[in-house]
C-alpha cells in the first residue's frame, strides 16, 4: 500500500507506491535546520551557492505567499533528515497575471528514485488548486527557476510541457581592477540609508520596477522580512541618490560572512539597484554602481557581485558589463499555461 501524507488539508496525494521509505508531510518551523542541511547538500552537489543563511530561513519561514501547513511537503528518511522538500508560492493580490511558482529539491544521495516527478506533479496539484482559488479574469501560469547546469532537471521540465521564457546571470567583478570615478550630478546628493528613507526607498523600489518583467509589488511586510531584516543587509552601505527630498535612485548591498565562508569566494551583492524613470539617462545608476564597489573594497571584499535579467530593457547589462561584470551563472526562468 502507498504511504501516506500526512496532512490536514485538501491537497492530500497518496504517495505512488515505487517510493517506500519515506515519511511525508508539511514543513513545520522546528524542521528549519534540517532544511537548511538538505540545502547546503543541493548547493555542494550542484555549484550553486545560493543557499540563504539559517537565520534568514528562520525569519523568511512564515510567507505571506506559502502557508506551510497547505502549500510544502517534505520527505523524511528514518533518521529524520530532509531527503526531499517541495513548496509553492502564490502572490495572494496578483495585478496583472497570477503566477504560481514552483520550488522544490532533492537531496544528491535520494536523486533517481522518482522523487522528482513526484513532487513535480504534487506542486502542480497544489498550485492548481490555489490559482483556480483566485479571483477570474487574469491569465495563470506556472513558473519554475532552475539553474542552466541542471540538464536532468530542465529535461523533465520539458517533458511537462514546460518553456523558457526568460535568462538571468549572475555576474562577478573582480574589485582589485580599477574602479571607474563616476559621480553624481551636482544637483543631486548622495546618502547612506536609513531607517527614516525606509518608506520612500520602498516606494522608489516599487516605481523603478514596475516596468520590470513580471514585476511583483513588494508589500510592507515584505520589505520588511525579505529586504530590512535580512542577516546580510548593510544599511552602511546602501546608497541613495536623492534630489532635494525625492528619492532618485538605490543601491541596496548585502554583504554575508557566513556565505562568503562557505562557498570560498569574499564577496558583496548589489542586491538591487534603482533608478526611477524620471531620473534616468543621468549617470545615476553608474555613479550608485561605481560608490557601491569601491565601498565593498574598503570592506575589504575581493568581487562585487549581482544578478541581472539579460533582456532588461533599461540597458542594465551593458552597464553592468561596461564596468567590469562578468557573467559566472545563469538561471532560467521556465513557464507553462495552468490549467
Amino acid at each position: 500500500m502507498a504511504t501516506q501524507i500526512e496532512t490536514t488539508d485538501i491537497q492530500s496525494l497518496p504517495l505512488p507506491p515505487d517510493l517506500p521509505g519515506y515519511t511525508w508531510r508539511p514543513a513545520r518551523r522546528e524542521d528549519v535546520w534540517a532544511l537548511h542541511q538538505l540545502l547546503l547538500a543541493v548547493d555542494k552537489a550542484d555549484d550553486r551557492n545560493s543557499a540563504s543563511t539559517l537565520t534568514d530561513m528562520q525569519t523568511q519561514f512564515d510567507d505571506p505567499w506559502s502557508n506551510p501547513e497547505t502549500d510544502s511537503l517534505l520527505a523524511f528518511t528514518p533518521d529524520g533528515q530532509v531527503a526531499a522538500m517541495a513548496r509553492t508560492f502564490v502572490n495572494p493580490q496578483p495585478e496583472e497575471e497570477i503566477r504560481a511558482f514552483l520550488w522544490d529539491e532533492v537531496h544528491p544521495d535520494h536523486r533517481g528514485r522518482g522523487l522528482e516527478e513526484f513532487l513535480l506533479t504534487w506542486m502542480e496539484a497544489r498550485a492548481r488548486q490555489r490559482v483556480q482559488a483566485m479571483p477570474v479574469g487574469l491569465q495563470r501560469v506556472f513558473r519554475y527557476g532552475c539553474p542552466d547546469n541542471l540538464s536532468e532537471r530542465i529535461a523533465r521540465l520539458e517533458r511537462r510541457g514546460y518553456q523558457p521564457v526568460r535568462y538571468f546571470y549572475r555576474m562577478r567583478r573582480d574589485l582589485h581592477q580599477p574602479i571607474p570615478d563616476k559621480l553624481l550630478a551636482e544637483d543631486l546628493s548622495l546618502r547612506t540609508y536609513s531607517p527614516e528613507l525606509s518608506r520612500a526607498v520602498l516606494d522608489a523600489f516599487n516605481e523603478a520596477f514596475r516596468d520590470h518583467w513580471s514585476f511583483e509589488t513588494i508589500t510592507d511586510e515584505d520589505w520588511q522580512k525579505f529586504f530590512i531584516e535580512r542577516s546580510s543587509f548593510r544599511p552602511d552601505l546602501t546608497f541613495v541618490a536623492m534630489d532635494g527630498d525625492q528619492v532618485a535612485g538605490f543601491s541596496f548591498n548585502t554583504i554575508s560572512p557566513e556565505e562568503n565562508a562557505r562557498n570560498g569566494i569574499n564577496e558583496g551583492w548589489i542586491a538591487e539597484l534603482a533608478v526611477r524613470r524620471p531620473w534616468r539617462k543621468r549617470g545615476i545608476a553608474s555613479a550608485l554602481l561605481c560608490r557601491s564597489m569601491r565601498a565593498f573594497k574598503v570592506e575589504g571584499l575581493d568581487f562585487a557581485t549581482l544578478g541581472v535579467d539579460t533582456e532588461n530593457l533599461s540597458g542594465a547589462l551593458r552597464l553592468y558589463e561596461g564596468v567590469g561584470f562578468k557573467p559566472v551563472k545563469r538561471f532560467i526562468q521556465f513557464e507553462k499555461p495552468a490549467p
